[in-house]
């Protein structure tokens, strides 16, 4: 969720720069400083259409960009609504810069969670997840990663051998995934809704509440 907040902060500032471009456009005109001819009226006014039209794209944007976070936001909130006895922990740090969205451990094993927000058609080219159009290149493959990485990481604390399952999960109510099947390449694929579901619901290794606990502190740490 945080690179989405830092685009729309982005986005925001380049806003205002442009809010205050046009307004000092406007009462210092550029004619002001030259000379008032109908070719430099003509030129101000073209200036000052051009940062409308700037600023018309970037409110477009920024909404956009707020749709986004507010899904990430969404997702934060429903996923810690989990059956009880499952632990969440969020932008959990991995190996080789890694990061994970979720971490969810509970009776039906470990989770892994990458959330990607946005709407559209979601399909699967036989190589990467396609959302609208767009290939995401290297999505499945990262996913794999950072469950080998975690999965090693609880081998090297706890002495034992753990399946880290890992879950794309679509945050956005308008992402369209009756195409998709459930698993691909290793990697869960679900709804925002369905994937907390699929957790609560699929057991790929039992683990009892002892287990659940060291995990979660080790998690913690």
């Amino acid at each position: 969720m945080a690179q989405y907040t830092k685009k729309l902060l982005g986005r925001l500032f380049i806003f205002l720069m442009v809010i205050l471009g046009a307004v000092a456009n406007w009462f210092w005109p550029l004619y002001a400083w030259i000379d008032d001819t109908s070719v430099y009226r003509f030129i101000w006014l073209g200036i000052f259409f051009l940062f409308l039209d700037i600023a018309i794209e970037m409110i477009l944007q920024t909404l956009k960009q707020l749709r986004l976070v507010m899904e990430a936001v969404n997702y934060a909130k429903n996923i810690k609504k989990i059956a009880d006895g499952f632990k969440v922990v969020p932008n959990f740090l991995l190996k080789n810069n890694l990061k994970a969205d979720y971490v969810v451990v509970g009776s039906s094993g470990v989770w892994l969670v990458t959330v990607q927000v946005g709407g559209g058609k979601i399909t699967f080219s036989g190589d990467d997840l396609v959302q609208d159009g767009k290939v995401m290149g290297g999505l499945l493959t990262e996913a794999l990663s950072k469950s080998y990485t975690l999965a090693g990481l609880l081998k090297e604390k706890l002495s034992r051998d753990f399946t880290v399952t890992s879950v794309v999960a679509f945050s956005s109510p308008l992402a369209d995934l009756e195409l998709m099947p459930n698993i691909v390449r290793g990697v869960y694929v679900a709804s925002g809704k369905n994937s907390i579901a699929l957790i609560e619901n699929t057991d790929v290794q039992l683990i009892d509440k002892n287990t659940i606990e060291e995990i979660n502190k080790i998690l913690k740490k």
